[in-house]
């Protein structure tokens, strides 16, 4: 008896080598964007709003607070971030 070898397999490994290269290109794009979106927030909180007490990052615009005579944050300052 002679036994039957599968000829797919070689097809299957590129289609698997494809698959996880793809897949690293997509993790390191995230990790690509998300270094990015915490490079704007540090420079937000350390350049732009550095005498200030708070600030927040909404999009792409850098709002820094203050306090007002009650205690409560208000607006100073706004920055469009690049």
């Amino acid at each position: 008896m002679e036994k039957k070898q599968w000829k797919g397999w070689k097809v299957l490994a590129i289609i698997f080598i494809i698959l996880f290269i793809l897949e690293n290109l997509w993790v390191g794009y995230g990790f690509y964007i998300i270094r990015q979106e915490e490079r704007k927030i540090t420079e937000c909180y350390y350049d732009v709003c550095e005498d200030y007490p708070e600030a927040e990052l909404v999009g792409n615009v850098c709002f820094c607070y203050d306090y007002d005579l009650m205690g409560n944050f208000v607006v100073v300052d706004t920055e469009i971030m690049k």
